[in-house]
């Protein structure tokens, strides 16, 4: 059996193989939402992982996207499935505003309301679906 790691970010929890750690430890803040009313708040929590030369970064905003993360345009969208729903994952050739590719997949939660956003550099389609079938609702 593989060894596995469990880390909770937000209200997830991903549980991944041991030869993934975490790079940028997962923290939750309380951020304003840009685009809505003066004091608007939302809670932000992201976390990053590495596994060689591969990068995950998983951010979940609660109840609401506190920002547009900058333009992305996919080179190809593929199915796949993140907490028992049916999901699009986008190989992007421009990601938060910048030309880079990368595997990236969202989804909106209504209870809890929250949004997921999981990207990952470097890193095959099957094992980015491999790691979106490791993430549980952590509550």
């Amino acid at each position: 059996m593989e060894a596995v790691a469990s880390w909770i970010v937000g209200i997830l929890m991903l549980t991944l193989p041991v030869d993934w750690t975490a790079t940028k430890a997962a923290a939750c803040r309380d951020v304003p939402v840009a685009q809505a009313p003066t004091k608007t708040m939302t809670q932000e929590c992201m976390a990053t992982f590495a596994r060689g030369e591969s990068q995950l970064t998983v951010i979940v905003w609660t109840p609401q996207v506190a920002r547009d993360g900058g333009p992305m345009a996919s080179a190809e969208n593929l199915k796949g499935r993140l907490l028992g729903k049916n999901v699009v994952v986008s190989r992007t050739s421009h990601f938060m505003g910048k030309p880079q590719e990368v595997l990236v997949t969202a989804l909106t939660l209504e209870n809890p309301r929250a949004h997921v956003l999981i990207h990952a550099q470097k890193i095959t389609t099957q094992d980015f679906q491999a790691v979106l079938d490791r993430v549980k609702l952590a509550k």
